[in-house]
């Protein structure tokens, strides 16, 4: 029998129901569960346990907390499928934000008010030092983990359903204005730049649109000069545990990227630099094969670097460009140029070109008075008398 009823009171009925075999251990797994009303309102309960079972959707009691589960999906779920650096920042934001508001919530109490008051603290209080609300984006970082969180625990059939479908204050983040160079300040940067350590890599994140980490642990092994293309294979990766290089985080960063002439003069004078250098100092056979290592061979470390490139962009008369700012102005500019989109979004790496569209197309001027002047050549031929 799958499952059975027995009075526990006046008013009280015990149900006992079948939940199926262990697929570890092998053993029949019998779920208890008490309720109140009349035996016939107990029937139907049990009914409907059991449907639930059959379906699939069937949510067993837990006394688990938010904590603890959200610990359990850093431990063991989340290394699968993040990076070390963003499992460290999940780390942080489930420590620093959900735990101490909602972390002894029980799991399956946690409601969408809960969250809706939870976010309602962030907006006003989240800071840590005392000094008032988190910024927007942040919100939304938390939100998004959050989410992950509850969905994981659906999955794991510790809920029947996320209660995020129930949260009415999702938080929203205005688009976050791009920074681009226009041709004066690229030529004002460059010019700064040439003859300082930092101007290699500068130029390269400016003429191919790669990212930091790819760009700091590109190799010479990777870099063709005489069919002037490169490969995207590693990235450098800066946590608290020290610097680690990984592959490219989707297929699509894995990339092929063709190099303009002019860069492909600059990485034969380079590479001619970096070994006479290496000559001068007395060093033996460059093991690690880095394009822009530091003086001493070493792999540059992410942050300073950007930190170094904020300094020299201030002084050369651009401090409102990051080192990703060169990203955006290469996109930028190939997109105002008539590059097509799909060319500009697999040179980038991005997942598809309407992640490319979705980023940069409010920076290309003129699109609707281009589409408006197609529909007025077509109204005027169909209309012409």
């Amino acid at each position: 029998m799958r499952g059975n009823i027995t009075r526990r009171g006046k008013a009280s009925w015990r149900l006992k129901f079948d939940l199926g075999t262990d697929p570890v251990t092998g053993k029949r797994l019998t779920q208890f569960a008490t309720v109140r009303g009349t035996k016939k309102e107990a029937e139907a309960e049990l009914s409907k346990r059991l449907t639930q079972i059959d379906e699939g959707t069937f949510v067993e009691r837990s006394m688990s907390t938010v904590a603890e589960y959200a610990r359990h999906w850093l431990k063991a779920i989340a290394p699968s499928k993040t990076s070390a650096k963003t499992l460290e920042r999940y780390g942080e934001i489930v420590e620093q934000h959900i735990i101490p508001q909602i972390g002894a919530v029980g799991l399956q109490k946690l409601d969408g008010t809960r969250i809706d008051q939870f976010y309602e603290h962030l907006r006003t209080a989240g800071r840590r030092d005392g000094k008032g609300g988190l910024a927007p984006q942040t919100i939304q970082h938390v939100h998004r983990l959050l989410s992950q969180i509850l969905s994981s625990a659906v999955k794991a059939r510790k809920l029947r359903q996320s209660p995020m479908e129930a949260v009415q204050t999702t938080p929203k983040v205005r688009r976050e204005e791009i920074q681009v160079l226009d041709d004066a300040e690229l030529k004002a940067l460059l010019a700064h730049l040439k003859g300082r350590s930092i101007y290699m890599p500068v130029l390269m994140a400016a003429s191919t649109g790669m990212r930091r980490g790819e760009v700091l642990a590109l190799r010479w092994k990777d870099i063709d000069l005489d069919r002037a293309t490169l490969q995207v294979v590693q990235v450098v990766e800066e946590t608290k545990a020290g610097l680690a290089i990984k592959e490219p985080k989707t297929d699509r960063s894995r990339r092929t990227i063709a190099l303009p002439a002019r860069l492909v003069v600059e990485l034969r004078r380079h590479r001619k630099e970096l070994a006479e250098h290496r000559l001068k100092l007395g060093m033996g056979k460059d093991e690690k094969d880095l394009a822009f290592p530091t003086w001493d061979g070493r792999i540059r470390t992410p942050r300073p670097f950007s930190k170094e490139f904020a300094r020299e962009a201030e002084t050369a008369g651009v401090p409102q460009v990051t080192f990703h700012g060169l990203r955006h102005t290469h996109i930028t500019h190939l997109l105002r140029s008539g590059v097509p989109v799909h060319v500009v979004s697999a040179r980038a790496g991005h997942a598809n070109p309407s992640v490319t569209l979705n980023i940069y197309a409010h920076l290309l001027p003129g699109q609707q008075e281009g589409a408006a002047a197609v529909v007025d050549a077509a109204l005027n031929a169909a209309l012409q008398e």
